[in-house]
């Protein structure tokens, strides 16, 4: 348990929101690259990382949170939802052409490619802290 004035937590969604935003900007920018139906432009394309980290990381919070056991039996088709949802929600936010997905076999394509780097950066964000002990084997 945290004490008073312990900042670990903060850190810790801090250091989150910055792999967070990592992955998104590789996959997004990936996604961009690859697929003729996604356009963003440079200053919209910050904007919208910016915007569709805090939307996929609290959306993932929220769901851990108000339905913990209902994110683990469904962590594939969920977080594909939740992709998919915070992709949308960006897209309604962000004007025109600095980030329009269309058609959709490129939702579906984006939504896929975004998910699996969301997925990479959990693996990498659930690491153990460094000053966790070992687990040994029994």
């Amino acid at each position: 348990m945290g004490h008073v004035g312990d900042t670990r937590p903060m850190l810790s969604l801090a250091r989150s929101f910055v792999l967070s935003a990592l992955a998104n900007t590789a996959s997004l920018g990936l996604a961009a690259w690859l697929f003729e139906g996604f356009e963003v432009e440079l200053g919209w394309f910050v904007a919208a990382v910016a915007l569709f980290t805090v939307l996929a990381v609290g959306l993932r919070r929220a769901t851990a949170t108000l339905a913990p056991g209902l994110a683990r039996r469904s962590a594939v088709v969920g977080g594909l939802v939740l992709t998919a949802v915070a992709l949308a929600l960006t897209d309604a936010v962000v004007p025109g052409g600095g980030f329009d997905i269309d058609g959709v076999g490129t939702w579906l394509v984006v939504t896929l490619v975004v998910w699996a780097a969301g997925v990479a950066y959990g693996e990498v964000d659930t690491q153990a802290p460094a000053d966790t002990p070992p687990v040994t084997p029994r």
